[in-house]
């Protein structure tokens, strides 16, 4: 396939019990859809058996596709699956499908409408949070206000884990990705606001999966260190700004 409107990619590390499940609600919502249309699941080298599940699981199905890259991280898993894919819409996903499968049409819609990045919130009005532990929300909160501060303006939500992207961006943006662990998504963001590319905000409703692989403690320490490291690429010229096309 290879001019499908939408490229949904799904980075995938040690997702064997519930990885199935968010295909089948993919695939029977995108089965509706009267655009083409291709699933790219980014196995980040699994060490349970993610790998096997999804290839007997695929096989047959012409709009799937597994890909196996050694374990570098959710954001080199991203990576690899933007510059690996070809829609005219990139849509990041993550493997739990924490938001409703129905919200992916308003994220087309807006893309249609023009909009060159589309991300999804859970902090702005109309969007909703279920069951998210406290602490949680206390630490992304602490963490967006840092954030707003030192790096990216106006955004309520950088870590929300479904964003959209056209591809004549995508490509240019991705290229100059650095990080590979869950700050990919504020380089990401700071590099389009750096080539000055606007970024919409969409709410959505968000359910917290209590099997979620972000460590509560751990992950933000690296997220802090990974935030250093954008700021030194930046200064040292590594982000080089690009020509947007048309």
């Amino acid at each position: 396939m290879t001019n499908p409107l939408l490229s949904i990619i799904i980075p995938a590390f040690n997702e064997e019990s519930r990885i199935i499940n968010t295909l089948v609600i993919i695939e029977n919502y995108m089965s509706t859809m009267l655009f083409e249309w291709e699933v790219l699941i980014i196995d980040d080298g699994s060490t349970d058996n993610t790998k096997d599940i999804l290839e007997t699981w695929i096989k047959n199905r012409k709009h799937f596709k597994v890909n196996t890259v050694k374990h570098n991280g959710k954001g080199a898993a991203i990576k690899y699956g933007i510059l690996n894919s070809y829609g005219k819409y990139q849509f990041m996903c993550d493997a739990d499908l924490s938001m409703p499968i129905e919200k992916i049409s308003e994220f087309i819609k807006k893309m249609d409408e023009g909009h060159q990045i589309v991300i999804g919130s859970r902090q702005i009005m109309g969007s909703k949070r279920f069951n998210e532990p406290r602490m949680r929300h206390i630490l992304g909160r602490i963490f967006n206000f840092l954030i707003k501060s030192i790096l990216i303006n106006n955004i309520e939500d950088t870590q929300c884990g479904f964003k959209c992207f056209n591809s004549k961006i995508s490509k240019d943006l991705f290229k100059l990705q650095q990080i590979n662990g869950f700050a990919f998504d504020v380089e990401i963001l700071f590099l389009a606001q750096k080539n000055n590319i606007k970024i919409l905000e969409l709410p959505i409703n968000w359910y917290h999966n209590d099997k979620s692989k972000v460590r509560i403690i751990l992950d933000p320490l690296l997220m802090a260190r990974d935030i250093f490291f954008i700021i030194l690429n930046n200064k040292t010229n590594k982000y080089p700004k690009f020509k947007l096309n048309n």
